[in-house]
């Protein structure tokens, strides 16, 4: 995970945001703000409305650093910056265990760009969520012999 740069963002607005927060400071586990993550209602821009809840949207894309492209997504609908509404007016909610589940295998994510309670997850770190972390009510998967 990279840490975004600073900002001047209010005080934290959510139980996420607290664990980003917290996650800046030396005795902070990393664990938590996944899981924070994972069992909070994170936000996706997109440039489309979808028709109905079933529907597949076409979230915002970024390019990070490096130019590699990273899925953004947001603690809460105000942190969607002016510039990202402008390409991607519709905000919409969903799990970040969804995301986690439903992202490809070469894109990244970035929690809040351009904001001070933030942080990205290169392809590799979200293989590891996926392998790592599962549900409370998903059976572990099976111990080989």
């Amino acid at each position: 995970m990279t840490e975004q740069p600073a900002s001047t963002d209010p005080a934290p607005l959510n139980e996420l945001e607290e664990k980003l927060v917290q996650s800046g400071e030396s005795e902070s586990d990393p664990v938590d703000v996944i899981l924070s993550f994972l069992n909070s209602e994170v936000y996706l821009a997109s440039e489309e409305a979808p028709e109905n809840a079933d529907a597949n949207v076409e979230p915002l894309i970024l390019s990070n650093a490096d130019g590699d492209p990273v899925l953004a997504v947001f603690s809460h609908p105000s942190r969607v910056d002016e510039q990202f509404r402008a390409a991607a007016p519709n905000i919409l909610g969903t799990q970040g265990a969804a995301i986690i589940a439903n992202i490809g295998d070469e894109l990244g994510l970035v929690i809040n760009p351009s904001a001070a309670f933030g942080f990205e997850i290169n392809p590799e770190g979200i293989a590891n969520i996926k392998r790592d972390f599962r549900r409370a009510d998903e059976p572990a998967a099976p111990v080989p012999e």
